[in-house]
């Protein structure tokens, strides 16, 4: 009986043994293809420079079921640093924040405090505006919708407002060429560029006095009428505003910024207290994410959440290094993480660990509005986009203008977070790539 006992304990740590070996040549083969993906990188740092480079980048790729993590950052983590870019340095995540924020609205649903209707709650019965705010607010053929903008219509980019960012009163991004129109936030501010370059190289010049170098707060309610008092006093009123609706709520899809900043003027009401703090108490320490913070907060502060900060880079210029001030982004994308931990925060999401029921995330997943990019179809949902290539296989998460991604694949429970830090990259392609190759050879489609 005790032999039979000591051969069935050997034969169990044999096939264990195997298991583990097996596991291992399989993390080991799919990390070389991940390498793979990441020296095929464009990079500034290249000789000779490749025309459409990028200068820095890195990643995190998980699949637990292989008991792959996979770690990778490529070129110099600053302009003119010697230090080499790693998964542990913190960038700005820009419309990745959206997530964020959409979670934050939906668990505030899920505990009531959006009120019987939840999602369906219209703006003017949160009391974040006054009547007259709300009136000018976003108009269509005449008609005022302001009031009656729901907060589904503001997650899904079905408002119909316009993009503070990337829109003006006569044109938006969608047919200037994917440019900012002139007089848009974004379109005033590449006007200043140049000025900015400048003031840099002059002694005594104090970049905070242009608009790429000052503070910005999301809304001064104090001064609706005054476009530098806020990111939506100058939507309200720079050159008459750009409150000229695209459609009527509802009845289209148009990317917004606008809207995420309402969203997070919503929190701060519904929970009275600042947006960081409610990011730190519902997402980023719950999460462990220590490295993860609203950049510009006050309250809390962020001295003991920021580390070593990489550059991102709009062509040539490294927005860190050249003091480029983003305080504008918000709650729309004003959260700076590292490939780690958004990482972390996007495998928590996928798994259902941030909401108290599972409808809440097939609600958020559930698509609202479709178009195609290329050969992947993109299915926008509230807070996060479902990408599905011409093979099948889908994956959510969400990009930043910045050149930040993070993806879960719903079929394997892979995921990846990461940064390419550079305006003009769409990450999505490389984040797939790097999907597709953690992916263990012969896996079905999701």
């Amino acid at each position: 009986m005790a032999r039979k006992t000591v051969f069935a304990v050997a034969g169990a740590m044999l096939l264990l043994t195997s298991a583990c070996a097996h596991a291992a040549a399989s993390s080991a083969s799919e990390a070389a293809r991940l390498d793979a993906v990441m020296q095929a990188l464009p990079l500034a740092s290249s000789s000779p420079a490749p025309a459409d480079a990028i200068h820095n980048a890195a990643v995190v790729v998980e699949d637990p079921a292989q008991k792959l993590y996979y770690a990778k950052g490529v070129g110099p983590a600053r302009e003119g640093g010697t230090a080499g870019m790693t998964a542990k340095d913190q960038f700005p995540i820009a419309s990745v924040t959206k997530t964020m924020t959409a979670t934050v609205i939906l668990q505030l649903a899920e505990e009531g405090r959006l009120g019987p209707d939840g999602i369906e709650t219209t703006l003017g019965s949160l009391g974040v505006f006054t009547p007259a705010i709300l009136d000018r607010l976003m108009t269509f053929e005449g008609r005022s919708y302001g009031a009656g903008l729901t907060i589904r219509q503001l997650l899904a980019h079905q408002s119909g407002m316009r993009d503070v960012f990337m829109d003006d009163a006569k044109l938006t991004s969608d047919n200037n060429e994917g440019n900012a129109a002139p007089e848009s936030f974004g379109g005033v501010q590449l006007g200043v560029l140049g000025a900015h370059r400048k003031c840099l190289e002059t002694p005594g010049c104090d970049i905070s006095a242009l608009m790429t170098g000052r503070m910005w707060t999301p809304w001064d309610a104090s001064r609706p009428d005054d476009p530098q008092a806020g990111v939506l006093n100058f939507y309200l009123s720079y050159n008459g505003g750009a409150t000229n609706g695209l459609f009527a709520p509802g009845q289209g899809y148009h990317y917004s910024d606008t809207g995420y900043i309402i969203l997070g003027l919503v929190i701060e009401k519904l929970t009275g207290g600042t947006l960081h703090e409610a990011y730190r108490k519902r997402l980023f320490d719950p999460l462990g994410l220590k490295h993860t913070y609203l950049e510009y907060a006050t309250k809390p502060g962020t001295a003991a959440y920021e580390g070593n900060a990489a550059d991102f880079y709009l062509g040539d210029f490294p927005g860190r290094t050249g003091r480029f001030n983003i305080s504008f982004d918000w709650a729309g994308g004003g959260v700076v993480s590292t490939a780690e931990e958004l990482n972390r925060f996007i495998r928590a999401l996928g798994e259902g660990r941030l909401f108290k029921k599972a409808e809440t995330l097939t609600l958020m997943t559930t698509p609202q509005w479709r178009q195609m990019r290329g050969d992947i179809a993109v299915e926008r949902g509230l807070g996060v986009s479902r990408l599905t290539t011409p093979d099948g296989i889908s994956y959510f998460g969400h990009t930043g203008f910045w050149g930040a991604i993070m993806l879960y694949e719903p079929g394997t429970g892979i995921s990846l977070g990461g940064t390419i830090n550079q305006v003009g990259h769409n990450p999505a392609v490389w984040a797939i790539d790097l999907l597709r190759a953690a992916r263990p050879r012969g896996t079905a489609k999701n």
